[in-house]
């Protein structure tokens, strides 16, 4: 054997050592810590080192509330201006004769030429009248209101900021990346230890779930700006903040109008589920008609939910449209808006603000009754399919994952799967949060949780890869497919569970049905897009080289489309997630139960342990799909 030849099979050999031995690794170290702790449970050793303090600290804030600098100097004068804000807005909005906001609706809709969009926003501005809950749509859209601007105001300069200031922009992505992570309801969680329960807790969390995506597309749209119109202003003598004022926002304001849009949906979506800090509006007429069984009630205030928000994005896109070519002449406006505050003077001088006597014509009996029938006529499929998502499924998986696998293999295999995925730094995160979970004894609610996670997930992933593939090949099925989307993305989370609860039993499945309908418009949309980026010119070779319109799509076009389809996936995940949480308002159990259970009772010590398991789940839930979009990304991307 020649010296080339050796050290060539030395070379070869410790390839085979190198690819084999993480997978040796992980064969030996599943094996021995199954057989060292099978059958152990988790030792709780830190069951009370988190909630006990924070109980303590919560008990001393109530106490001083009154009395402490850090209230009277700063949260209590803050509370009581958001109060007094939410306040105003709430009494103007009332005060309004009742047809100035449909007709504002209507005016801020139509000055882009849309006018089909505009009178059905109107009307959808209508309904919450005909349905006798004008008034807490009023309080809705107020404390909305209130959330928004100050998302504006801080947001906005910390977008720009960002988009000067690589710096920032560094250190404020992971926060924004953790912020746009975590579900809902955790934010309620450190409100009630710093405010309490009411709408100026729930105005602040709106705010803080809210801020992400103006704090982005404004430093995106900055960023953007072509750097010879910068360039240009700089040569004409104009300083840094004429520039700014000038040149930079006018020419970002598409992007920034987006982020506006995406910020007063989000807040949308947050202030329904505020109920649960005693917010009021239409998400509490929502709970007491899940509390009551109460199908009719619960409908009519869902559509009112849906409604709303169909209004307020249609205004967003119509805001978002700064393309003057497209607008309506001033004249025309001038004249709407004229006639609108005639019709204020009007109605106010002949006492027209409230809205009138048809409220009282009630859609609620005849909603009752189709759900009745509903329910009693689809029980042939509600109840087998609810019966056997519970027992079959759910109830093995938890067992498995409790009771026949051992607690350290499952925190070994994440921590490995971690390791080979992103690296050591996201293998030893994951493996410190994990053990904390199970310290602090939230382990087997948080493996309850992604149970049910993963049903929801593998559910939408069986709808939304097909159907996407279908329509990223079929311009038709796009076609027909685009307002059920649009309508599925523009409906909050929460208005989902209202009639799926109200056609199976009180367990996990609805909250998984609920969380299909939500999360699969993502993994629909961005599979079809993929699909349809794949180039002509492959397409064109796969069928020159004689492949058949099968090997094409499985052998070029999904391999091709699998980085934009994980991207799909790694957002149904995390809308998923957030629906199982919410789910706890409906019997969901896990982890969401807790979570409601800490908020209604003010256990901010339970909340913060709660919310450490959810936040764990989905750092790495997030992270492994994002590395596994990474992998499949071409070579030459």
């Amino acid at each position: 054997m020649t010296v080339s030849t050796a050290r060539l099979e030395m070379v070869a050999g410790a390839e085979r050592v190198r690819r084999y031995a993480p997978w040796a690794m992980l064969i030996v170290g599943v094996v021995l810590l199954q057989v060292a702790y099978y059958g152990d449970p988790f030792p709780r050793a830190w069951d009370s080192l988190i909630s006990d303090p924070i109980n303590e600290f919560q008990a001393w804030a109530r106490a001083n509330r009154r009395t402490h600098p850090l209230f009277t100097s700063f949260f209590t004068p803050l509370s009581n201006a958001i109060d007094w804000s939410l306040g105003a807005v709430s009494d103007f909005l009332k005060w309004l004769p009742w047809y100035v906001v449909p007709g504002a609706t209507f005016l801020l809709i139509a000055r882009t030429r849309r006018y089909g969009p505009a009178v059905v926003a109107a009307l959808a501005a209508v309904y919450p009248g005909l349905v006798g809950l004008w008034n807490v749509t009023m309080e809705t859209l107020a404390l909305m209101a209130i959330a928004v601007v100050i998302c504006l105001i801080v947001g906005i300069p910390l977008g720009v900021a960002a988009a000067f200031s690589r710096r920032l922009d560094g250190a404020m992505r992971p926060v924004l990346d953790a912020m746009q992570t975590v579900p809902a309801p955790i934010y309620f969680i450190p409100m009630i230890l710093f405010l309490g329960i009411g709408r100026v807790p729930a105005t602040i969390a709106t705010v803080i779930y809210a801020l992400p995506p103006i704090i982005r597309l404004t430093a995106l749209g900055i960023r953007h700006v072509d750097e010879q119109a910068v360039e240009a202003s700089t040569v004409f003598g104009s300083s840094r903040a004429q520039t700014l004022f000038k040149v930079q926002i006018p020419l970002a304001m598409p992007s920034i109008m987006t982020g506006i849009n995406q910020t007063i949906m989000m807040a949308l979506g947050i202030v329904v589920l505020a109920t649960l800090l005693g917010a009021g509006g239409l998400g509490q007429e929502v709970m007491d008609a899940l509390q009551q069984r109460s199908p009719g009630r619960g409908t009519a205030a869902g559509l009112a939910i849906v409604a709303v928000a169909m209004v307020l994005d249609r205004i967003g896109i119509s805001l978002a449209d700064t393309d003057r070519t497209h607008h309506v002449s001033w004249r025309a406006t001038a004249v709407g808006v004229g006639a609108l505050v005639v019709a204020l003077v009007v109605g106010r001088a002949f006492g027209w603000s409230a809205f009138p006597g048809v409220s009282d014509v009630s859609i609620l009996a005849p909603i009752d009754r189709a759900v009745i029938w509903a329910r009693d006529n689809l029980s042939f499929i509600t109840r087998p399919f609810n019966d056997f998502m519970v027992a079959q499924i759910l109830i093995p998986a938890r067992n498995l994952l409790t009771q026949v696998i051992a607690w350290p293999v499952l925190i070994f295999s994440t921590a490995w799967v971690c390791w080979r995925m992103r690296g050591w730094k996201l293998a030893a995160v994951a493996a410190a949060l994990l053990s904390l979970v199970g310290l602090i004894g939230m382990w087997e609610l948080s493996i309850e949780t992604l149970t049910h996670v993963v049903a929801g997930v593998v559910l939408s992933v069986l709808i939304a890869v097909p159907v996407g593939i279908w329509a990223g090949r079929n311009r038709r099925v796009e076609a027909a497919l685009a307002p059920v989307l649009d309508a599925l993305q523009t409906i909050p989370s929460f208005v989902y569970i209202v009639p799926v609860v109200m056609l199976f039993t009180i367990s996990a499945v609805p909250g998984i049905i609920a969380s299909v309908l939500y999360a699969v418009v993502p993994g629909i949309r961005l599979t079809a897009l993929g699909i349809r980026q794949v180039s002509t010119e492959t397409l064109e070779a796969s069928t020159a080289f004689g492949a058949t319109g099968r090997q094409t799509l499985f052998g070029v076009r999904i391999p091709l489309a699998a980085p934009t389809i994980m991207a799909g996936v790694n957002q149904v995940i995390m809308m998923v997630l957030a629906m199982i949480i919410i789910a706890g308002l409906v019997g969901g159990g896990a982890l969401g139960f807790e979570v409601i259970r800490a908020v209604t009772r003010t256990n901010t010590g339970l909340g913060f342990e709660v919310a450490i398991a959810v936040v764990t789940m989905a750092i790495i839930l997030d992270r492994l799909t994002q590395a596994a979009g990474e992998r499949l990304q071409p070579p030459s991307a």
